[in-house]
């Protein structure tokens, strides 16, 4: 039961590692401020103590044709002083609406980043690019994004690296029938002088909606780094069964 628990705690943690799925976290655009936190403080004692430390944050901004966005996530999880789960990141994005349709907005980002699973010490992101709203119907919506980011990092172990990459992703929700949905996002990082030296990321789930107030979900999620890295999987997944309650 110890390493069962063990096996859970990271399965439930590790899912896109080395890209955040920012996508999935936006919020619907409305004047003003909105958003909200999530904060967790677990303590648990049998043979062994194990201390669960977690926050989530999501705030936005919209004035008019302009959006502000700022999400954090961290989670620590120790036992006996010795690290299971240690990561975390930190997100901020403007989005400025181009056209009077909505569909085409410039987007500028920064991001701070570390998982000790993966070894990742620190990475800094800044990136500029546009997002382009491909399809816009009642039961679909598919999106487009592509741009450019500098990248500076230091891996546990393995040096310092600083890069400029592209970054592109490509996003799709569809409700099929009012109790049926899917949706999934695929992000793309190459580094422009080697096209070969990348990192890919999926993130998939479809929605069973049982009443008005619970939904289920399986989400399947494919994290891959091209890179050789020491003692680092290239390539992680997860499939995570969610129940889902609104009110």
């Amino acid at each position: 039961m110890k390493y069962l628990l063990w096996l859970f705690l990271l399965i439930s943690y590790s899912g896109f590692s080395q890209i955040v799925n920012i996508e999935n976290k936006r919020l619907e655009k409305k004047e003003g401020f909105s958003g909200n936190i999530d904060l967790n403080l677990n303590f648990i004692m049998n043979t062994k103590q194990l201390l669960q430390i977690g926050d989530k944050l999501k705030v936005a901004y919209t004035k008019r044709k302009s959006h502000l966005l700022l999400i954090t996530d961290h989670s620590f999880i120790k036992s006996e002083g010795q690290d299971f789960v240690n990561r975390g990141y930190e997100h901020v994005r403007f989005n400025y609406t181009l056209k009077d349709s909505g569909r085409i907005d410039y987007e500028v980002f920064q991001q701070g980043q570390f998982n000790k699973i993966q070894k990742i010490n620190l990475r800094l992101l800044l990136g500029t690019g546009f997002r382009l709203n491909l399809v816009r119907q009642k039961k679909y919506d598919m999106n487009f994004g592509t741009g450019f980011m500098g990248e500076y990092e230091e891996l546990i172990d393995n040096g310092i690296s600083r890069d400029v990459l592209s970054s592109s992703y490509l996003s799709f929700d569809a409700q099929f029938t009012p109790s049926f949905g899917f949706n999934t996002i695929t992000y793309f990082q190459p580094k422009l002088i080697d096209f070969g030296n990348y990192r890919l990321a999926n993130e998939s789930y479809i929605r069973l909606k049982i009443n008005k107030y619970l939904t289920f979900k399986v989400i399947y999620s494919l994290a891959h780094d091209s890179r050789n890295i020491p003692d680092v999987r290239k390539t992680n997944y997860t499939l995570k069964n969610t129940l889902s309650f609104k009110f």
